[in-house]
């Protein structure tokens, strides 16, 4: 089992940084962006929740993955787990967390310009809270309350648990993307 887990992680491993390193690079001669289509990440992020979420558990998952973004993007990733919990979530809630962590990464690495990212996850027997920060360019007021995008998608996983979703963000001084989470 272990060397099979060995294995899927490997490859995991080495398609994410790709997807990252694809993502994260600057194409064309007007220095615009390039657009990459996210369906190829999706379905890397897709076999990291099924394998690691269900194996190894939320926080064990965030700190791997924050280790191989680091990797990739350069971005030093330090990461503040605190579980007063002391037991397993639910793994619907595990998931929607991972993938609101995991867009607010992806986003960083598009658009924010950082070069550190903090990241803290508590635990309590009643509430879930993610905060991940940056110390990018900063998200203006008018695209921290849009409606489309990488944080209407945090929102959305956010609010599929009847939670909430803040976002604040200073120009020069980074975006902070909180979500909370009530615990049934």
């Amino acid at each position: 089992m272990y060397d099979e887990l060995e294995d899927a992680l490997t490859s995991i491993t080495m398609q994410l940084r790709s997807a990252i390193q694809a993502d994260t690079r600057r194409v064309n001669g007007s220095g615009e962006r390039l657009h990459v289509d996210s369906a190829w990440s999706r379905q890397v992020t897709a076999e990291i929740c099924s394998i690691l979420l269900g194996t190894l558990g939320l926080a064990a998952t965030i700190e791997w993955h924050a280790h191989q973004f680091q990797k990739c993007t350069g971005i030093l990733c330090e990461l503040t787990v605190n579980d007063a919990a002391g037991s397993e979530l639910p793994e619907d809630y595990a998931t929607a967390v991972f993938e609101a962590y995991n867009e607010a990464l992806s986003n960083i690495a598009r658009h924010a310009g950082a070069t550190r990212v903090a990241i803290t996850l508590t635990i309590t027997p009643r509430e879930l809270t993610m905060a991940v920060r940056d110390d990018g360019i900063g998200l203006a007021d008018d695209a921290a309350s849009a409606s489309l995008g990488g944080i209407a998608a945090i929102r959305a996983h956010a609010e599929m648990h009847n939670g909430v979703c803040t976002v604040a963000g200073t120009p020069k001084l980074g975006t902070t993307v909180t979500i909370s989470l009530p615990i049934p």
